[in-house]
Formats: C-alpha cells, structure tokens, sequence
C-alpha cells in the first residue's frame, strides 16, 4: 500500500511539473484513439464535479473573500461576459458570409459562462485563481437565465432549457462542490491541503486529460471525412479564444487599471475559455451539425491556449502581487 501511495504521490507531482504539455497530448490522444474517447465519455460528469472541487481546496479562502468585498466587480464582469460578449460577437460575425451553424456556436459560446476547470488552469498560469472562481461560479448560476435570451434575440433560437430546471442542477453542482470543501477543510484543517499543492495540482491534469479525451467522442470520424473544414472551424475556434481574451483585457486595462495585472489577466483569461458543454446539454433537437462540431472543436484552444500563455502570464504577473488590495 505505501509503494503505491509514493507512486500515485510521484505520478500526480509528474503530471503538475508537465500539466500544459500533458494538456495538449489529451486532446490528441482523444482524436487518434476514439474507442478511447467513448470509453471515458460516462466519466465526463464525474471529472467536472471533482474539477470544481480540487479546485475549491486549491484555491486560499482569504484570497476569495477578499473579492467577495467588492461585489461591483463581479457584477460587473458578470454583465460583460453574459450580455455584452454574445452581442460583440455577434457584430463581429455578421462581418463575414459565414456558416449560419458556426456564426450561431461563436455567439452562443461568446455568451456562456467560463469553464468549471478555469480556476485551477489559473493556478497553474500563476494567475489569480480566486477571482476567476468566483466569476465561473456565479455565471455557472446564471447563464441558464441568460443563454435562452441570447439565442432567442440574436439568433432566433428556442433553445429547449428549462432555466428552473437547469439552474438547480447547476445548483445542485456548485453547491455539493462548495459544501464537500467545507467538510474536508473542516475536518482537515487549511494546511494540509497547502503541503500537497503539487499532488492537488497533478490531480486536475488528469482530470483535464479524462475530459479532454472523452469529449473527443465522435469527432475523430467527422475530421476523416471533412478535414479542412474541420480545419477552418478549428481555426475559428482559436480566433474566438484570442479574440474575446484580448478584447476583456483591454477594456480592463482602460476603464479599471487599478485592478491590477494579475486580475485583469485571470479575467481575460476565463473570458476565452467558456463552457461549451453546457451548450451541447440543451441545444434544441435538429439543430445545425455544425454547431454541435464547433463546441467538439472548441476544445483544442482551451487545452493548447494554456500552454501557449503559461510562460507569457508568469513573465507578466511576475512583478504583481498575489492579491490586489486596492479599494478599487
């Protein structure tokens, strides 16, 4: 027993010193071996769960709290992400005779809430994890209110969610999440969780990895058949990430400089790398295929971007401090 614990100690530290790389090879391994993929896809809900909990325990309780002082920010930021981006976006891509499934998934996306897994990709960056929970978490809560109103105006859309329904099972996630921290820090203590950092961290890239290879599910097949379209949306997929990254960064850096690099960059960060499974949970029955292969083909930015900005985020964020205290 104690040989395996050292070796499940020494295989989760080898995961978090390599996480952006194990990152990358995930979602490949999904495309070249997709009996792989259908394989792990029941264990996609159970990988998101324990993501928002690893998560949680990762992350300092004090750094949160201080964020929570400054509801204005998280309001805000909510209003920016959840109604003005899916409208930005869609001005955006009326510029170009797109596809209507694709133009339709890049504004439906632009309008979803940041990914559970986004706090620890945080982490890893050296970015302030804090913040980037607290925004994912309450638009986690919110989108299903506002995603049906973004489809029905912009798209003419009538996605079939029944917000009620969905805003308690996305309760009921966030909140058995939240309450099995508590419990564990209750029962443990903060510290513990601190020494192992480096085993907490190797745990969420393997989750990544099992979630990255099971949403491959499927796409592999659709690639053989229509490679340069598949291509050409994998590209768009990567100018959406960038795009909605830079565009939350620059409207930070001019209306709120005194947030601080380190804020403002998680916030840009989580602002690219949106939910995209909560998507495909409710899109309504016959809707464009395309649409559905976007959301498969958005996963590549969100596993390859982090380890594109990993090493430009440290560099950046190395001057700032770990929490900004400004009143602002």
């Amino acid at each position: 027993m104690a040989v395996m614990l050292i070796a499940i100690n020494s295989a989760l530290s080898f995961l978090a010193r390599h996480a952006m790389t194990a990152m990358v090879g995930a979602v490949f391994l999904g495309l070249v071996a997709p009996s792989m993929a259908t394989l792990l896809n029941p264990f996609l809900a159970p990988s998101v769960w324990l993501l928002l909990v690893v998560s949680l325990l990762r992350i300092n309780p004090e750094d949160s709290a201080q964020h929570i002082r400054r509801p204005w920010r998280i309001g805000g930021l909510l209003i920016w992400s959840l109604a003005i981006t899916p409208a930005a976006m869609f001005a955006f891509v009326g510029l170009f005779d797109l596809p209507t499934g694709i133009a339709g998934a890049m504004i439906l996306a632009a309008g979803s809430s940041p990914l559970i897994s986004t706090p620890a990709l945080a982490l890893l960056m050296g970015l302030d994890g804090a913040m980037v929970l607290l925004v994912m978490l309450t638009s986690t809560l919110l989108v299903p209110l506002t995603l049906p109103g973004v489809a029905l105006v912009l798209l003419g859309l009538e996605m079939d969610l029944g917000a009620g329904e969905l805003t308690a099972r996305m309760a009921a996630l966030v909140g058995s999440a939240v309450l099995t921290t508590l419990i564990l820090r209750k029962v443990f203590g903060a510290r513990p969780f601190r020494r192992i950092g480096d085993q907490l961290d190797g745990t969420v890239v393997f989750l990544l990895i099992v979630f990255a290879v099971a949403i491959m599910d499927g796409l592999t097949a659709r690639l053989l058949a229509e490679p340069r379209f598949v291509f050409f949306v994998m590209a768009l997929t990567f100018a959406a990430y960038i795009g909605l990254m830079v565009l939350t960064i620059l409207m930070l850096a001019i209306i709120a400089p005194k947030w601080g690099k380190r804020v403002i960059l998680s916030v840009g960060f989580a602002a690219g790398c949106r939910n995209l499974a909560v998507i495909l949970a409710v899109l309504p029955a016959g809707v464009d295929p395309d649409m559905i292969m976007y959301f498969a083909v958005g996963q590549f930015p969100i596993y390859i971007m982090p380890a594109v900005m990993k090493p430009i985020m440290l560099r950046l964020v190395a001057d700032a401090p770990i929490s900004d205290g400004s009143p602002n």
